[in-house]
């Protein structure tokens, strides 16, 4: 069996039927290289191994032939064994499932319920990749439509903004201003700083963008073939907008937790979100309402900053912490510092960060 130079990430949750249409698009790629396919199965209960046996089945006896394709690999996980906190927790578990069994050169991941709208995105990202040495993933356009949707509805996200193929994103840019859904990346591996411990639990997709981006650049293809499709049972969805605006203006301080080496830029793209953030916060008659749900993640990750957010009564030494922080953002904003171990070390606290950045 030929060794993949690329390898596809699917993952699925009772999702059968969706999964159908995502690996048609999958298979059907014409691809120039030796390429596997993996499905990572959380714990369907809907006939999902017994399609993918027949599918694989249809494979081996030559019923269905795929050019290139090594092997049509299936993996079961159970989400349930990270105890999580959120859905997003979930999806990290079962690709990190995935991932431990990906061999290739090359990776990219995709969900049941999205799927491809051409059948040579994937060679078209990785010829583009191959002739940018300098640069560690490439990234395509996003297809966007409402679950029910015809594609025709969809809209694509970098339309207005005039980039062509070949075009280099710094990994400032892509932090900063540019960056897309994870799935839209073809990432190329780098197996000596692996990311696997990065996956399942306190999982969020960007973290695995912003791990590769320590290799290198990322180079864009103007092409929106990768469809993604907003269903109502999504993690974006499913958080209200509260959480969303805690959550998001917070991965900032995340981020740099799980890849400090990119502390610098991470923090510096992050410093006017996270100033405006904490305004907002420090005001004396905001009172924010949390979800249990998120109120949990926060109690389940180290630093000060979130011990504030474990439950929706705030005291008045909490407010004043936020305004001393937003007072330190202002001033590294406004007088260029930088010293990001020490402005990370005001939000998170000295032995947290100490064991981030010294590790």
């Amino acid at each position: 069996m030929q060794t993949p130079v690329l390898s596809i990430l699917v993952i699925t949750h009772n999702q059968r039927e969706l999964l159908k249409r995502c690996l048609s698009s999958v298979l059907g790629q014409k691809l120039n290289v030796p390429f596997e396919v993996i499905v990572s199965d959380d714990r369907s209960d809907d006939g999902t191994a017994e399609y993918i046996s027949e599918l694989q089945n249809q494979i081996t006896n030559g019923e269905l032939q795929i050019t290139n394709l090594t092997q049509l690999i299936y993996t079961r996980c159970n989400s349930n064994d990270c105890n999580p906190a959120n859905v997003s927790e979930r999806c990290g578990w079962n690709k990190l499932n995935a991932y431990l069994q990906a061999k290739g050169d090359y990776f990219v991941n995709i969900d049941a319920d999205d799927f491809l709208r051409s059948n040579d995105i994937y060679q078209v990202q990785l010829d583009i990749l191959s002739a940018h040495p300098e640069c560690s993933m490439c990234m395509q356009d996003l297809w966007q439509i409402n679950e029910g949707d015809p594609i025709e509805k969809g809209v694509s996200i970098f339309t207005k903004c005039g980039f062509e193929d070949h075009h280099i994103f710094t990994p400032y840019e892509v932090i900063a201003h540019y960056r897309i859904l994870n799935q839209c990346y073809m990432i190329q591996r780098h197996p000596e700083v692996d990311c696997k411990q990065l996956y399942g639990k306190y999982f969020d997709d960007s973290i695995i963008t912003l791990h590769h981006l320590q290799f290198g650049s990322c180079v864009f293809v103007n092409r929106a073939d990768y469809v993604w499709v907003r269903s109502n049972g999504s993690i974006t969805k499913s958080l209200g907008d509260e959480d969303k605006f805690f959550e998001y203006n917070l991965l900032p301080l995340h981020h740099v937790r799980f890849i400090p080496s990119l502390a610098p830029v991470i923090m510096k793209a992050g410093v006017k979100p996270l100033t405006h953030f904490f305004k907002i916060l420090a005001q004396k008659h905001y009172s924010w309402q949390l979800t249990e749900r998120t109120q949990l993640a926060f109690s389940q990750t180290p630093g000060i900053i979130y011990r504030i957010f474990e439950s929706n009564k705030s005291s008045g030494y909490d407010r004043m912490r936020l305004r001393y922080m937003r007072l330190a953002l202002l001033l590294f904003n406004r007088f260029s510092f930088t010293n990001w171990h020490y402005l990370y070390t005001i939000m998170i606290g000295k032995k947290e960060a100490n064991e981030v950045f010294c590790r």
